[in-house]
């Protein structure tokens, strides 16, 4: 009798954890899955999974060295069939883990080219709001337009990706216009969590 009880227990503990680790997996790959992809790397990401595949991707395969923690910049890239100076991948850390949380595409243009930088804008524009909704836009203080597209899916209420031009210096102190797709920052870890 009592072994018996016993033994029935015992398989329906199993059942149950095994219940409880399926859906918990399940919930999981599921809050993943809601993570935007970007260049083959999901926000959201190790940095360590990150680095893997964005050094296959735009650095021919080779390890990248990054100069800055937290941080990985790959130069002379092509992203959405345009061309950048550069684009930089953004990680939020709570000192054990550390994740993807803001990516910046930036390409630089002469001050007498803001034909060209406009139409890159408009062109990104264009292509990305075949994909994500938009969601406003404006005119920043550089009297450039800007657009917002998608929802941050920490914050469905705020934008994900911005698309804009603005002026500013380059690290040789010239003035410049500046291209930029970015995406975020989505707010993985939050501050107050660690008061």
């Amino acid at each position: 009798g009592f072994n018996k009880i016993l033994q029935i227990m015992k398989t329906q503990m199993k059942f149950l954890l095994f219940l409880l680790f399926f859906t918990s997996s399940t919930l999981l790959a599921t809050a993943q899955e809601e993570m935007p992809s970007v260049a083959g790397v999901k926000i959201g990401e190790s940095y360590s999974t990150c680095k893997a595949k964005l050094d296959k991707r735009f650095n021919g395969g080779k390890e990248s060295y990054p100069i800055t923690a937290n941080e990985l910049t790959y130069r002379d890239v092509t992203f959405a069939d345009e061309y950048f100076d550069y684009v930089k991948f953004y990680f939020q850390t709570d000192g054990t883990v550390t994740r993807l949380s803001y990516i910046v595409f930036t390409k630089s243009f002469d001050l007498a080219d803001v034909k060209y930088a406009k139409e890159q804008r408009d062109r990104l524009f264009k292509s990305y709001s075949d994909k994500y909704e938009v969601r406003w836009d404006g005119v920043n203080e550089d009297d450039f337009k800007y657009y917002v597209l998608g929802h941050d899916p920490i914050k469905p209420e705020d934008g994900l990706i911005v698309i804009k031009t603005t002026k500013g210096k380059n690290n040789k102190g010239e003035m410049k216009l500046w291209t930029e797709v970015s995406y975020g920052p989505v707010l993985l870890i939050n501050p107050t969590d660690e008061i």
